[in-house]
């Protein structure tokens, strides 16, 4: 099996499996994103931020105005902290078009615990349909597709540092 995806990767050409992993999981970020923004807010994730964090007895206090703007404040804060990991990606997977091995480990984990999260959300409760299950269903595939192929290809896509002896 190990030798059928070898020949897999091989065939694709290295180079060419390396773009293709990095455009893939720049899309994969996105989509990731634009349905976790969805679930945000269909399920009014700020709100209930907001009744964890004041007790009701205070929040009755403000002004509808004011928790409106609360609201906003951690709507924007998910926003500015998705806008950081992909930031913090895009630095990962550039230097992996680099060839750097650093950076192919990043690539590799981020690849096996995309494919163990987007196997968990099949099972939540966000209640987001089946469109959110399959996409969930078919990122754990893609995610194993890739992290394998980083695994497999990892002499043929990095510089790999020779040890010196002593």
């Amino acid at each position: 099996m190990k030798e059928k995806l070898m020949n897999h990767y091989l065939n694709l050409g290295p180079r060419r499996f390396v773009i293709g992993t990095v455009l893939l999981l720049i899309t994969l970020d996105i989509l990731s994103g634009l349905y976790l923004h969805l679930a945000w807010e269909q399920n009014g994730m700020a709100e209930k931020l907001i009744l964890r964090t004041i007790p009701p007895q205070d929040l009755a206090e403000l002004s509808a105005g004011t928790v409106t703007e609360m609201t906003g404040l951690a709507t924007q804060s998910m926003h500015f902290l998705f806008f950081i990991l992909m930031i913090n990606n895009l630095f990962f997977y550039l230097f992996y078009l680099r060839k750097k091995l650093w950076a192919q480990g990043y690539v590799l984990v981020y690849a096996f615990s995309g494919a163990i999260l987007s196997f968990g959300f099949l099972f939540d409760g966000t209640g987001m349909g089946l469109g959110w299950k399959i996409f969930n269903g078919l990122t754990v595939l893609v995610y194993l597709y890739l992290g394998l192929g980083v695994k497999y290809l990892k002499n043929e896509t990095t510089h790999v540092p020779e040890k010196k002896g002593r």
